[in-house]
C-alpha cells in the first residue's frame, strides 16, 4: 500500500496535512510524507526554513513514529508534526487519508514547560524509556570526546618527539665513531642546537593542530548538545551533568514533571 501525504500551509486534497496559517515559518508546500508497506519516509519539499528530524535538518530520510519532527526551524517557534497520528491513520486505512483540517493537538513550543512531550510520550510523566535514549547520548558523546582528544594529542606530540630525537642520535653516533674529543664536543653542541631548533619550528604546527582540535571539540559539543535534553520539555542538559545524577534525582531539573525511574 502506497500513501503520499502533502504537508504545508496551503496544501489541498484528500491526502493533505494542512498546517495552521499562523505558522508563517512553515512553507505553503513544505514537505511530503511517504508510506510504502509500513515504511515511512519524510521528504522536505525545498522549504525556506527546513525540516528537522531529531534536531538535524534533512532533505529526505526514513522516520518512525517516535521521531521528533519540526517544521520551519529548530527553535521555540517551530511547528511539531505529529508522526503518531500519521502512522496510525496509514496503518488503519487502505485509502488515502484526509488531513485537510487543523490538528487535534495544540501548538507546541520546544524547550517550554507546556506539558507537551518531545518524543510523543502519552503515558503520563513516566519517561523512563525515553531517558534510556538520553543516557546513550551522554555515553556516545564522552566516548567520541575521548577518542578525539587521544587522537589529537598523539598527532601533535609524536612528530615532535621523533624529530627531536634525530639530532640527538646523530650526536651519539659521532661521539662513538670519532675519537677526537673536540669533534665529540661539537657533535653534542650541534645536537642540542638542532633539537631546540626543531622544537621551535614544530611549535607553530602544533598550535595549528591544537586549534583544529578545539574546533572539532566544539563541533562535537554542538552535535550532542541538541540531543542531550529532557524527553518531555525539550530543555537541554549540560553535557557535564552525568546521566547518573539525573537518574538519581528521578525527575527533570527544570520542573516539567518528567520522571526518570530506573
Amino acid at each position: 500500500m502506497d500513501i503520499e501525504i502533502k504537508i504545508g500551509r496551503d496544501v489541498e486534497g484528500t491526502s493533505a496535512f494542512r498546517v495552521p496559517d499562523a505558522y508563517k515559518m512553515v512553507s505553503r508546500h513544505h514537505a511530503v510524507f511517504h508510506w510504502h508497506d509500513g515504511i515511512a519516509t519524510l521528504e522536505d519539499n525545498g522549504s525556506s526554513n527546513g525540516t528537522f528530524v531529531n534536531g538535524r535538518r534533512i532533505a529526505t530520510c526514513k522516520v518512525n513514529e517516535n521521531d521528533t519532527v519540526l517544521l520551519g526551524g529548530n527553535d521555540n517557534m517551530c511547528y511539531r508534526l505529529d508522526l503518531r497520528q500519521l502512522f496510525a491513520t496509514c496503518r488503519g486505512s487502505g485509502n488515502q487519508p484526509s488531513y485537510s483540517q487543523q490538528p487535534s493537538y495544540p501548538r507546541q513550543n520546544v524547550g517550554m514547560n507546556n506539558g507537551s512531550p518531545v518524543n510523543g510520550n502519552t503515558h503520563g510523566n513516566d519517561y523512563s524509556r525515553e531517558f534510556a535514549q538520553v543516557k546513550q547520548v551522554y555515553i556516545d558523546y564522552h566516548d567520541a570526546m575521548s577518542k578525539l582528544t587521544k587522537k589529537a594529542n598523539t598527532s601533535m606530540q609524536l612528530p615532535r618527539v621523533l624529530l627531536s630525537m634525530i639530532p640527538a642520535l646523530l650526536g651519539i653516533v659521532i661521539m662513538f665513531v670519532s675519537r677526537d674529543m673536540t669533534m665529540r664536543i661539537v657533535a653534542m653542541s650541534a645536537g642540542s642546537i638542532l633539537s631546540g631548533l626543531i622544537g621551535t619550528l614544530t611549535m607553530g604546527r602544533g598550535n595549528s593542530k591544537k586549534e583544529k582540535m578545539q574546533e572539532d571539540i566544539m563541533d562535537l559539543q554542538l552535535k550532542y548538545k541538541k540531543e542531550y535534553r529532557c524527553p518531555k520539555c525539550g530543555k537541554e542538559f549540560s553535557l557535564d551533568m552525568h546521566w547518573k545524577k539525573l537518574l538519581a534525582d528521578e525527575t527533570c531539573p527544570y520542573g516539567c514533571g518528567a520522571q526518570y525511574n530506573s
